[in-house]
C-alpha cells in the first residue's frame, strides 16, 4: 500500500501487518488505533519459535499520538508503507 493508505487505514482504526524473514528470523511488524493513540508493536524471532515469547529476539510496543508519527517511525528503521498489508 502506498504512505498515504497506510495513514488512511491506521486513521480509520483499521490493523496493518509486516511479515518478514531474514536468514533464520521471523519478524512481525502489527499497527493500529487504540482509544485515540496509534499502537505498534514488533515481534521478531528465530523460525519456529513464533509461540514462545521467552525466545524472542525482539519483543517491542510502541506508543504514538497520531498515525503520521508511526509511519515516520518505520521509516526510520528501514521499513516503507509499501511492506504493510491488511
Amino acid at each position: 500500500m502506498t504512505r498515504g493508505g497506510l495513514l488512511r487505514r491506521l486513521e480509520d482504526g483499521r490493523v496493518a501487518n509486516h511479515r518478514y524473514a531474514q536468514g533464520v528470523l521471523r519478524g512481525l511488524v502489527s499497527a493500529w488505533r487504540h482509544q485515540g493513540r496509534f499502537v505498534l508493536t514488533w515481534e521478531e524471532c528465530r523460525d519456529g519459535n513464533q509461540h514462545d515469547e521467552y525466545a524472542y529476539t525482539r519483543d517491542e510496543r510502541h506508543l504514538f499520538a497520531n498515525a503520521e508519527e508511526l509511519v515516520a517511525f518505520v521509516e526510520q528503521r528501514g521499513l516503507a508503507a509499501e511492506d504493510f498489508h491488511p
